[in-house]
């Protein structure tokens, strides 16, 4: 009696690896499919078994040629918020822009052992640009404003039911992806910012700029002003992070 039970073992091995490998294939054709009314509803569910947590992108496997400088700027108000709210007119002090990618690729030169440490402006850098730019030009434009008081960024909580009413299942899903992102780029703007200023940071801006690269051509004759882009997150409440967080960055 136990032989027929050790020859059908193989049997089901094959069988569950078969709709696994189907699944995977099936899975893999909607995600790399053209944008349907199906692939809509099943995007967050494909963004979470492809991207998973770290949100990593195909370049990894099939890099472009570099053609542009990334700079993570960040500058913080250090007055109250709500003399930060009326701007200088009101009195709010303001620190200069403070550029972070520069800093930290200070640590990089000619030191073969830089950490990961040393590249996190450049890693927040390359995953939010790309987000930012998927949203839609009225999404962008509300990213860009001022929300000093908390209020979401796009008019909703994005995880309510009345966000699911608002935007089809690929646009939040897109929304969601850019809100994490931001989230990183202001907590780590905060840090910097606390670094320098202590807890008189009260409110953070982040900007993400892209300087081109002469082309090759190019390179013994570039242009004087280099062509440059931005993405623009407006000011945000300064990030509260726990006083060993505070401790481990100092």
């Amino acid at each position: 009696m136990a032989k027929p039970r050790i020859r059908r073992l193989p049997a089901v091995v094959l069988a569950i690896v078969g709709l696994l490998a189907a699944g995977h294939i099936g899975a893999t054709l909607a995600y790399t499919g053209p944008d349907t009314p199906i692939k809509q509803s099943l995007q967050p569910a494909l963004n979470r078994y492809f991207l998973g947590p770290l949100d990593q992108g195909w370049n990894l496997f099939a890099p472009g040629p570099y053609s542009q400088d990334e700079n993570m700027l960040v500058r913080a108000c250090v007055s109250s918020r709500e003399v930060c709210a009326g701007g200088s007119d009101a009195g709010a002090e303001f620190t200069p822009w403070r550029n972070v990618t520069a800093e930290e690729l200070e640590a990089v030169d000619y030191n073969i052992f830089a950490n990961r440490e040393s590249r996190q402006s450049k890693v927040v850098h390359g995953r939010l640009w790309p987000a930012a730019r998927d949203l839609s030009q009225d999404q962008q434009a509300m990213a860009e404003d001022n929300h000093i008081d908390g209020e979401p960024v796009f008019g909703v909580d994005l995880y309510s039911a009345e966000a699911e009413e608002t935007y089809s299942p690929a646009q939040l899903s897109d929304l969601r992806v850019y809100q994490r992102l931001e989230d990183s780029a202001v907590g780590l703007g905060t840090l910097y910012m606390y670094e320098e200023y202590g807890e008189d940071v009260t409110l953070v801006e982040v900007r993400m700029r892209r300087d081109a690269v002469p082309d090759f051509d190019q390179r013994h004759d570039p242009p004087e002003e280099p062509s440059q882009s931005w993405v623009n997150i407006g000011w945000r409440p300064a990030t509260e992070f726990d006083e060993e967080v505070y401790a481990a960055w100092s």
